[in-house]
């Protein structure tokens, strides 16, 4: 059976899904003889729009409606520059406020590089933080002010249970957990849309490629707000839900790749984004309740065999 994958389109991801297949990637020398791959970026060819819905949403915390009602809000020169830099260039879990504490595998945690690079190796969805513990200031808040994405076509794969501060430093640690899904965001489905579109340079494909090999060993994992205590073991356990085990050796495996992905995808138009908190996920393995007793703070799932 072949895995469904659901890409958001809500106008915040259109508009990311625009810019990532419409701002050209480029390969470039990197060191050590190792190419590099990323967009090329001329801050006065984005859109206002794009200005907007950093400076009003990503970084000053207006809800995504509240700021897009700001058409008279305007950046000049240099600082369009700097506002591309401080929200991440195109990363839409940094752009949409509602994906913050969602854990992304990249080839490198900044800068504007590939955003699909662990969906076109492993296989994989967008690892979800549930936001499951109420007891915690940022995820209350972001429950309230923010919501959740949430579209009919999404699965969990896995539930993978973490240990996170709490917010609040006094208040230590706590368990909650992240979902590995089927979703992909706006960016992610643009930069597949636009690799596809340059099938035909296979000189470009096979840098592609060679920059997503490292990628299981040395690739960084972004989360922009309260990450769990053992990144590398929750990406890990999200990698093992994935349909592939390494990124593809070449240009032409990484298209065969990207074309079954595309033939793969149902867009989502009309995401619903629900407020409120949501009841803690129960484990499928039923070994909630001895772990929530365990205070030695052992996450059960640590060093699990196979996903090297």
């Amino acid at each position: 059976m072949i895995r469904k994958f659901v890409a958001i389109q809500d106008p915040l991801h259109e508009l990311a899904r625009r810019l990532t297949r419409e701002t050209p990637l480029a390969a470039l020398g990197g060191a050590e003889g190792r190419p590099w791959v990323e967009y090329e970026i001329d801050p006065e060819k984005l859109p206002e729009s794009y200005y907007v819905l950093a400076g009003r949403h990503a970084l000053q915390g207006l809800p995504y409606a509240e700021a897009m009602r700001g058409s008279a809000w305007k950046v000049q020169g240099l600082a369009k520059r700097w506002l591309a830099e401080k929200v991440n260039y195109f990363d839409a879990t940094r752009l949409d406020r509602r994906c913050q504490r969602d854990l992304r595998l990249r080839a490198r945690r900044r800068g504007p590089g590939l955003l699909a690079a662990e969906l076109i190796s492993f296989g994989t969805g967008l690892l979800r933080a549930a936001n499951d513990h109420p007891a915690d200031p940022a995820q209350a808040r972001i429950s309230r002010r923010y919501g959740r994405l949430e579209s009919p076509y999404e699965f969990t794969y896995a539930r993978i249970r973490a240990l996170a501060w709490n917010s609040l430093p006094l208040l230590g640690s706590h368990k909650e957990t992240f979902e590995s899904s089927n979703v992909i965001l706006g960016d992610a489905l643009g930069e597949l849309e636009q690799l596809w579109e340059r099938r035909a340079d296979t000189a470009f494909l096979d840098a592609v490629a060679r920059v997503l090999q490292p990628l299981r060993r040395h690739g960084e994992i972004t989360s922009h707000l309260c990450p769990p205590l053992h990144c590398r073991e929750v990406m890990r356990a999200h990698l093992a839900q994935g349909i592939w085990k390494q990124p593809p050796a070449n240009g032409r495996a990484l298209l065969r790749r990207i074309e079954k992905l595309l033939n793969s995808i149902i867009i989502d138009s009309a995401p619903r984004t629900r407020f409120g908190a949501r009841a803690p996920a129960r484990c499928e393995t039923g070994v909630d309740d001895l772990w929530e007793r365990d205070a030695s703070g052992y996450d059960g799932w640590l060093s699990p065999a196979g996903l090297d």
